[in-house]
């Protein structure tokens, strides 16, 4: 009998002992950052058929996450959080987010702290199939549609005595395009390659606007983006990078 109670005991104890190990792994520190995105800019971000965000930045975010465990020891999750593009900024301002991640293209107007540049880029003009629009200049005063809050639609406006339409969401600018709405659209060349591929649009070759692509944060948070520079510095000299730029027809920065 009193064997079986030590043989009890001793069991007792040793479950004791591997649920506190499991208690404390349970409890190890995650950081969180949530980053505001509007997954309607494929093939940066956009929603498959089963409601996932899923793109270039989806899969860069994922390698920043190891980059910043292997910097700091500790286990980071950046969250993404669905949102209009034009919201961003103004949720980085709330406090409501930590970093912005949506194909941003630099603007001295908005009030954030940038990173460094992780991508080039450029505003282009996408058209109807059918268009007898051949070149820039044959723009002026035509319908434009833009991204309202995006560079593409400043660039839309820079076009003499264009009418320019802005828009919240991306695929609302391209359907509206495919029923002939608009004369063309402005739009960044990552996301136009995308469209036009799919066959029912074409693309004028020359540059509206020359950008490269960037991660906000709120203005004066330099410690979350000196985090964000050192993944940036880490991933455009990764093989990675490469594979990525290529997955996704985007434009890698010019070394």
């Amino acid at each position: 009998m009193k064997k079986l109670l030590k043989g009890l005991l001793v069991a007792v104890m040793a479950l004791t002992v591997t649920a506190c190990g499991n208690s404390k792994e349970d409890t190890k520190e995650t950081k969180t950052l949530t980053v505001g995105i509007s997954p309607d800019y494929a093939p940066y971000e956009s929603l498959d058929k089963n409601g996932n965000i899923i793109g270039f930045d989806i899969d860069m975010v994922k390698l920043f996450e190891g980059y910043l465990k292997e910097e700091e020891g500790v286990d980071y999750k950046l969250e993404f959080k669905q949102m209009d593009f034009d919201n961003i900024v103004t949720q980085i301002q709330g406090d409501q987010i930590d970093l912005g991640i949506s194909g941003f293209t630099y603007d001295e107007k908005r009030e954030v702290e940038w990173s460094n540049p992780y991508l080039g880029s450029s505003q282009v003009a996408v058209l109807p199939k059918d268009s007898k629009i051949t070149k820039v200049s044959e723009l002026e005063g035509k319908k434009l549609a833009a991204q309202t809050g995006a560079t593409g639609e400043t660039a839309a406006k820079d076009v003499k005595g264009a009418e320019v339409v802005g828009m919240k969401n991306v695929q609302d600018i391209f359907n509206g395009l495919a029923a002939h709405q608009f004369d063309g659209a402005v739009v960044d060349l990552g996301v136009a390659k995308n469209y036009v591929n799919n066959g029912e649009f074409k693309m004028l070759n020359e540059s509206l606007l020359d950008e490269k692509n960037y991660i906000i944060a709120k203005k004066g948070n330099t410690e979350v983006i000196d985090k964000i520079n050192k993944c940036i510095a880490k991933f455009v000299a990764s093989e990675d990078y490469k594979k990525l730029c290529e997955k996704y027809d985007l434009s890698p920065l010019e070394k």
